[in-house]
């Protein structure tokens, strides 16, 4: 096989073309700090770069889902300490009303200081969390619950808010309100849904005390203090509920931001260069191309005057 000038200065071309693309490319992965750039690079490691990338961003919405449940979960707890304390200042009132030693008149004050805790009671029903009503069932945008005299109306819904935080895993993060189910009353009492009433349940309980001490009824006032127990009682009962699910909901949030570190940790082995060889590289890959220059410039240094040697 005859050797030309012009397959000599093909070859080198190549040759340089070669190296000076290595040297891009190893520049490239120095400047951005990776060894995957483009598809091109490393098809079978990208492919493993997205699923991972996927995990992290599903964990993400998973993480967001967390936050949102344990602040329903979080105001929730506080709204149910807020009601315990009130129960246990009403129960005092009952107390000191059936001690036998108030006057009546006294009695009737402390009766109209119930019929305002009523009120405040009303209120705490319709505590809000990031402007959604948390009593209301799904139907949270307004007030779920109204006063008009003795008779206390519900406005949201019977359905549960649900936030999933794992895969195909979702859990109830508020309790219910109300309930038609008279054996298994909701937090505020029996929701008759005819009427948009509620009756039993603390309401119910406030109303009773309060016109027992209006109307000095010593009986009626000891049967009160039995109902104020039984709805501390029914109340904490939701609480411990409450707690439960919030350390369920942490407990998953600990475990989704550690299998994050774990899962960036895989994409850095993936995807990350290692500094100290690719420095290495880089300047092998120099003295490697600069060498190729120098050569070639040898080779090709051919004139008119040669070939008339």
């Amino acid at each position: 096989m005859r050797i030309t000038n012009g397959m000599i200065a093909r070859h080198t071309k190549n040759y340089i073309q070669d190296g000076m693309q290595r040297l891009a490319r190893t520049q490239e992965m120095m400047s951005t700090g990776k060894q995957i750039i483009r598809l091109s690079d490393d098809p079978t490691s990208l492919s493993q770069v997205l699923d991972v990338r996927s995990n992290i961003e599903m964990n993400k919405q998973y993480m967001r889902n967390i936050q949102d449940g344990l602040s329903y979960l979080y105001g929730t707890d506080t709204a149910l300490g807020t009601a315990g304390d009130l129960l246990k200042k009403a129960l005092e009132y009952a107390i000191q009303g059936a001690n036998g030693t108030l006057a009546p008149a006294d009695m009737a004050a402390i009766g109209e200081q119930i019929d305002k805790m009523i009120d405040e009671m009303k209120d705490i029903a319709n505590t809000t969390v990031g402007g959604k009503y948390i009593f209301a069932g799904t139907d949270n945008q307004r007030p779920p619950f109204a006063r008009s005299g003795d008779i206390i109306t519900y406005n949201g819904n019977l359905n549960q808010v649900y936030r999933e935080i794992l895969d195909q895993a979702s859990y109830a993060i508020d309790v219910p309100a109300v309930s038609t189910d008279v054996n298994n009353p909701g937090l505020f009492g029996i929701y008759d849904a005819s009427t948009s009433e509620v009756s039993g349940g603390v309401f119910e309980t406030l109303f009773e005390l309060r016109d027992n001490l209006k109307n000095g009824n010593a009986a009626g006032l000891q049967q009160s203090i039995e109902d104020l127990n039984n709805q501390i009682d029914h109340l904490l009962r939701y609480r411990v509920q409450v707690g439960a699910r919030t350390n369920h909901f942490e407990s998953v949030r600990d475990q989704l931001q550690d299998q994050e570190v774990r899962l960036n940790q895989v994409i850095s082995i993936l995807e990350d260069v290692d500094v100290a060889r690719t420095s290495v590289d880089l300047a092998q890959q120099h003295l490697a191309y600069q060498s190729s220059l120098a050569a070639g410039a040898q080779i090709l240094n051919v004139t008119l005057l040669d070939f008339l040697k």
